[in-house]
């Protein structure tokens, strides 16, 4: 997936998050992306990587795995698409892609960005 600004990053995880849930680190993160409209978003701390394919298995056919783009984020993203894909999940790594791209690093900051002065960027 291709995003010419924040703008369509943000459009483009609404619309995806309808049919797929977006994965994040904490509530932060979940609190950040329900005040950008992002609804559909299930926080992973505390659950074992066992217990995510059983939450997934009831929601969806795959997700988007926002977590924080710093070394743990990194590390713990990996694990879990290469699991859900293992399992047969579609994987979206893109919204992160885009993310990085950015500099940014994590996922409560949204927010911020949005409707701060780096809002097209």
């Amino acid at each position: 997936m291709e995003f010419r600004c924040f703008k369509d990053w943000l459009e483009e995880l609404k619309k995806i998050s309808k049919i797929y849930p977006v994965l994040v680190e904490g509530k932060r993160d979940v609190e950040a992306l329900k005040r950008l409209g992002v609804t559909n978003t299930i926080d992973l701390s505390g659950k074992r990587y066992a217990d995510i394919v059983d939450i997934l298995e009831k929601k969806a056919q795959g997700a988007v795995i926002l977590y924080d783009l710093d070394p743990h984020g990194e590390r713990i993203s990996k694990k879990i698409s290469e699991l859900l894909r293992s399992q047969g999940f579609k994987v979206f790594l893109d919204f992160r892609d885009y993310l990085k791209e950015k500099g940014i690093i994590h996922i409560e900051d949204l927010y911020r960005l949005s409707y701060g002065k780096d809002r097209n960027s």
